[in-house]
């Protein structure tokens, strides 16, 4: 029976790391894709090498075709409504022209150079043939200036990525805390029957190989059946080619927990040694183990509740990852000018920059997010808000649904702390087409957020980091053009804090003006415009940050289930401890509240005071998350020791115990 216990609660645990399993090998094939026989992954910037994008671009499929690399670049599918990824190939190859993820997702599209012609060289590449002269390619990039970092492939460095990630943490560790009550339930089974063979003078050596190789083995039956049958599952639901790798994974985990087990009884057997003295005077066996039981039941505790703040915090900003998702995708046809030119060459260009912008206002086709956060600038007080953006209403109808008005509300002059007011001023001042005047600033629009609306602004200096807040002063232009002269345009269309609606209408527009390759050519300018989704690189961001988010709530469920059997199996040693307390006072009539009581309070008195540590250390941020706990643990530790005490008490009663 109690074997079979023992059995029952150590697959449940393995049948949980078979699960971190699956996420760490779609988390692996995410990395570096079976399907394509990926084994290494490049990251490069170009950001401070000299190399144009269109130079950039022919180095790497010149680099790619002579050395059979079979480059793919990654993108994020900006065509369709979902959070798909494309492969772009840098030269044909065989490569099929799609596959799937190992978690099962939409059919990934590998698509020709050609998507790459509105793209930065930066970014994610992958190597899908041959990586005999990657140090070559990486000593060429690294000659130009260009930063390469690269990756590859490894199954233990994914494991340990996803073992030090914090979610994921929190799940390990709450996997040893059960695994370790679980010994200390086998070392309670066998402390009469190890006792006896103390007073028989059995080596203790021998005692302990029996006692553990007896645990062990549980262990390893359990967790071989666990594995083949998750193996077989892979095999028919996602593919066989991903068989190995997930095995890897599992067994990775199972060598771990079930090594930390037997370490957990070893020292948790060596220091509750039955005694002589102890025997003589017949005290149960088992009590030798209390302390430990405490012990370890508290820690436990101690464990869910330290993780219960950091695993809300990410279940909310779940949400925040989400809208950020959202809020690119809104963005995805929106296009940026890339300036791959001298500053001289820029100087040069104002004027046309100027006359773009203003071109492609009047077709309402530009919008402009400009934020300064209160960190940016310490020295003025922002009152209630934490930021101002400067905004057309182009932007707003963007990031709102092209409703703003239900997610804005306005906000009065007066209301403006004075500091903010110079500040707008002066920066406005230095940033206008004409010499500005005081008077003008009151015809601005000044709006705010609603309540629980975070309006997405672009920083200042970055346009592709999006700053979410519900108390950012949104500060509405009327006109760019007539609010920054050419030389302010330049440097906003630069950092994308600009962004132009289409790719093609964009390229058009350079084309108007005389901005294009060839034009720029003719005039001796050797730089070059390129145009590029500004979306592209939030969009992977944004991906990236939803995947993390979500393995960290499953470590919050995990770490549930974890607390839920610790709990059970603690309440169990427990009861068989008192067992020979609680069978005469339930035959003499007394209920089950009365006999349960005292170790209840004890144990919530405990539980509270672990909880008060808990918020001195955390503070009261996720003061909601840990009172949900408490009250888990107040309905969770009754009902264990209920459960665990009857069924005790009718084991006695048939002579089972």
């Amino acid at each position: 029976m109690y074997k079979r216990i023992i059995v029952l609660v150590a697959s449940a645990l393995f049948i949980l790391l078979a699960f971190l399993a699956t996420i760490i090998t779609d988390l692996y094939d995410r990395e570096f894709p079976q399907a394509l026989n990926v084994d290494s992954s490049l990251t490069l910037d170009f950001s401070e090498s000299d190399i144009s994008i269109n130079e950039a671009f022919a180095m790497l499929e010149e680099m790619d075709e002579r050395w059979n690399l079979g480059l793919v670049k990654i993108a994020p599918d900006l065509e369709r409504d979902n959070d798909n990824q494309i492969f772009a190939a840098l030269n044909d190859n065989d490569l099929p022209t799609e596959f799937t993820w190992f978690g099962g997702n939409d059919a990934v599209q590998i698509v020709g150079k050609e998507r790459l012609e509105t793209s930065y060289p930066d970014g994610f590449y992958l190597v899908t043939n041959k990586r005999d002269h990657l140090g070559e390619m990486q000593g060429v990039l690294q000659k130009e200036g260009v930063k390469v970092e690269r990756t590859d492939a490894s199954v233990f460095d994914s494991l340990k990525f996803v073992i030090f990630e914090r979610g994921f943490s929190t799940a390990v560790l709450a996997s040893f805390a059960l695994i370790a009550a679980l010994a200390l339930f086998w070392l309670s089974l066998r402390a009469r029957g190890r006792a006896l063979r103390v007073l028989g003078g059995c080596p203790t050596i021998r005692i302990q190989m029996q006692d553990l190789s007896g645990f062990a083995a549980m262990l390893f039956i359990s967790a071989f059946i666990v594995l083949l049958l998750s193996g077989i599952y892979v095999g028919i639901f996602h593919g066989w080619m991903y068989v190995s790798t997930y095995l890897k994974i599992l067994i990775g985990l199972e060598v771990s927990v079930i090594f930390v087990s037997l370490l957990a009884a070893l020292i948790m057997s060596a220091s509750a040694w039955p005694s002589a003295t102890m025997l003589a005077n017949r005290q149960p066996a088992v009590k030798s183990l209390r302390l430990i039981a405490i012990i370890v039941q508290a820690l436990t505790f101690l464990l869910v509740v330290s993780a219960a703040g950091p695993s809300w915090s990410a279940f909310k900003h779940s949400s925040a990852v989400a809208a950020e998702t959202a809020q690119w995708k809104q963005l995805a046809d929106q296009a940026g000018i890339v300036f791959a030119t001298e500053l001289e060459d820029m100087d040069q260009m104002e004027g046309q920059i100027g006359e773009l912008v203003k071109d492609a206002e009047s077709h309402d086709e530009v919008a402009l997010s400009y934020t300064f956060t209160k960190e940016m600038v310490m020295s003025v007080n922002f009152g209630e808000f934490s930021a101002v953006s400067l905004a057309n209403q182009k932007w707003l109808n963007l990031v709102s649904e092209d409703s703003p008005q239900s997610f804005l509300t306005p906000v009065t002059y007066e209301s403006i702390p004075n500091e903010l007011v110079e500040m707008l001023q002066e920066q406005l001042e230095i940033l206008s087409r004409e010499e500005f005047a005081k008077d003008s600033f009151e015809q601005y629009q000044f709006l705010r957020p609603t309540t629980n609306f975070q309006l997405p602004v672009a920083i200042g200096g970055g346009g592709e980091k999006l700053h979410f807040a519900d108390d950012v002063l949104i500060v509405v232009m009327p006109s760019i053009y007539e609010a920054f002269n050419d030389s302010n345009l330049t440097s906003l269309a630069s950092t994308r804090n600009l962004m132009f609606t289409g790719v093609t209408e964009t390229q058009q527009l350079l084309e108007k003006h005389e901005l294009d390759t060839h034009s720029l050519r003719e005039k001796g300018v050797n730089g070059e415009l390129n145009v590029v989704y500004v979306a592209e690189d939030g969009i992977l961001q944004a991906q990236y940050a939803a995947y993390l988010v979500w393995l960290q709530n499953l470590s919050l469920v995990a770490l549930i289930i974890a607390f839920t059997i610790a709990t059970v199996i603690s309440a169990l040693i427990t009861a068989l401890l008192k067992a020979k307390h609680d069978f005469p006072l339930r035959v003499a009539g007394h209920s089950w509240r009365i006999i349960l009581q005292s170790r209840v309070l004890k144990e919530l008195l405990v539980g509270l005071c672990l909880v008060g540590i808990v918020v001195v250390f955390q503070g009261t941020h996720e003061i909601g998350a840990i009172v949900a706990v408490v009250i888990y643990g107040l309905i969770i530790v009754p009902l264990s020791h209920l459960f665990t005490t009857r069924w005790c008490f009718n084991s006695v009663s048939k002579r089972r115990i």
